[in-house]
């Protein structure tokens, strides 16, 4: 495969698994770029693979940022819920405590 098609295949899935919220396969694009990058360091691209990477780049950033967002919105979620949790736990401790009145 080509630098060129091996560039827009990369782009194009993690674009497709980053919409899925396919998180493994992320991962797995992720560390797929990082080797094809290792592979392209000190070649000389030609324009439409420049551009190509070019892409890569951009849609790499943009996926970045949006797994950034959604571990936010995870992270909020699991504190929501280990705050609703310690709410229930108290409360179910202070209606044992009546009970026993």
């Amino acid at each position: 495969m080509s630098y060129l098609s091996s560039l827009q295949t990369l782009a194009q899935t993690l674009r497709q698994v980053t919409a899925d919220h396919q998180w493994p396969a992320v991962q797995r694009v992720d560390g797929e770029i990082a080797a094809l990058l290792g592979e392209i360091q000190g070649e000389t691209l030609d324009n439409n693979e420049q551009q190509a990477l070019a892409t890569l780049k951009r849609i790499h950033q943009q996926a970045r940022e949006y797994c950034m967002g959604q571990l936010e919105i995870v992270e909020a979620k699991m504190a929501l819920s280990v705050r609703n949790r310690e709410g229930a736990t108290a409360y179910a401790a202070f209606m044992d405590a009546e009970d026993l009145r």
